[in-house]
């Protein structure tokens, strides 16, 4: 199966391609040039790999939540290509996005994926991670830093423990602040799931989760 993956919801601009079971990937933490980086980065990664457009059969790509103009990034390009080619998409999760890397690196137990929603805010959401697989025990919400339960876990990963520095040394649990979602992550959860998820591509929706959204 031939697939692409965009996840542009944070400062990582990541773009992969699934090839007959193989994963390349580009990407970089160029949070103000995700727009100039996207179509080119796919290019690449399809000449490099001698496939051709019309050859791709979905698109995987991150919905949010994350920076508004990251998360319009992805549906707009995603919504072009998969017009133009007449194919399959499925949104995922940041966070989701962000545990199924934790899982692929042998990370089990209860997981805290918190990141930046900027304005004083977090994005978070928490799974159980074990050998069968990834549970969300949470769903994706948006709090105020001192909100944030920081106990009961075995695991954190996620840049709001680098915005908030105090939440790191409050947590009871190992912490990741560098952790961001990639393409990869996506492709790796599409090998099994696409066609499980895959709807029409007037069927997508951003997860903004915040209600009000503002632009960052």
């Amino acid at each position: 199966m031939k697939l692409i993956a965009i996840e542009t919801a944070t400062e990582n601009c990541s773009v992969a391609l699934l090839n007959n079971g193989i994963i390349t990937e580009k990407s970089a933490e160029e949070p103000r040039k995700h727009a100039e980086l996207v179509l080119p980065f796919l290019d690449g990664l399809l000449t490099d790999a001698a496939v051709k457009k019309s050859e791709i059969q979905g698109i995987v790509f991150g919905n949010g939540p994350g920076a508004f103009t990251g998360v319009r990034i992805a549906i707009g390009v995603v919504q072009g290509l998969a017009l133009a080619l007449n194919v399959p998409v499925w949104g995922v999760s940041t966070l989701m996005n962000m545990a199924q890397g934790a899982w692929h690196q042998g990370i089990r137990g209860q997981l805290l994926v918190a990141n930046d929603a900027r304005m004083n805010e977090i994005y978070w959401a928490t799974f159980d991670l074990s050998d069968s697989g990834i549970t969300q025990l949470q769903n994706d919400r948006l709090s105020a830093p001192d909100d944030l339960p920081l106990s009961g876990f075995d695991h954190a990963l996620g840049n709001a423990f680098k915005t908030f520095p105090n939440l790191m040394a409050e947590a009871t649990m190992p912490c990741d602040a560098s952790a961001l979602p990639n393409a990869e992550n996506l492709l790796l959860m599409a090998k099994e799931g696409f066609m499980l998820h895959a709807v029409a591509v007037h069927e997508i929706t951003p997860n903004y989760v915040r209600h009000q959204v503002v632009r960052n």
